[in-house]
């Protein structure tokens, strides 16, 4: 899907929120949940049309799920700002509000958010890998964890070491230093060290012997 369809797509979705009333209230709401964490990904795409058609859409769909936290999101700098960086810190809040009073619903976003990891533009499975991280370092569900926790650390870890771009490989470290300093993490700690350790020896023998073959 090109970028022009995705800010269609995205802003239709929002125009679509002026009927989110009365006995279509609690049907659309539920295509709200379904579509919040794509909304939220694309929230930094690489295209400028299509992050401002996402940052629209939740200034109309947040109200739609009477959650002060996340209204009050839409007024900081993090929400506005095209910076990766800020754009992480807004990743970290709304994983929180999403932790605290939308529990239910964190197990159908963890699922949504972990197929994206498969996106085909970097940008967005970078972003995906974050916002992961950031739900599961803030969870305290052991449902959420025993089901996420180890799939996330292990997907991070192969991407890592084998994906091509630069922001992917950037972000599974920064993600991967979320969830190791999570006190949620304490019990996959030290099997997740271990397999990380390996897995970076296994990547410079690698690349040892690569460079052995290309001499020879």
């Amino acid at each position: 899907m090109n970028a022009k369809m995705r800010a269609s797509s995205f802003a239709v979705f929002g125009a679509l929120s002026n009927y989110g009333i009365g006995a279509l209230r609690e049907a659309f709401v539920e295509q709200v949940h379904a579509a919040i964490p794509r909304l939220v990904l694309h929230l930094h795409d690489e295209d400028s049309s299509v992050r401002l058609a996402c940052r629209n859409t939740l200034r109309q769909v947040f109200p739609l799920m009477e959650i002060e936290g996340l209204l009050a999101l839409l007024n900081t700098s993090s929400f506005l700002s095209d910076h990766r960086s800020d754009y992480e810190d807004f990743l970290r809040d709304i994983a929180k509000q999403f932790t605290q009073h939308l529990l239910s619903r964190v197990d159908t976003y963890m699922a949504s958010t972990v197929q994206a990891f498969d996106a085909p533009w970097p940008i967005i499975q970078a972003n995906a890998m974050y916002l992961c991280s950031s739900m599961l370092s803030l969870s305290d569900n052991q449902h959420i964890l025993a089901d996420y926790h180890t799939q996330v650390f292990g997907m991070l870890v192969g991407q890592m070491s084998r994906s091509p771009d630069a922001v992917v490989r950037a972000t599974c470290s920064a993600a991967l230093g979320l969830l190791l300093k999570s006190s949620n993490s304490c019990s996959w700690r030290a099997v997740h060290l271990d397999r990380l350790d390996t897995t970076i020896r296994n990547h410079d023998t690698a690349e040892s012997n690569n460079k052995l073959a290309t001499t020879q």
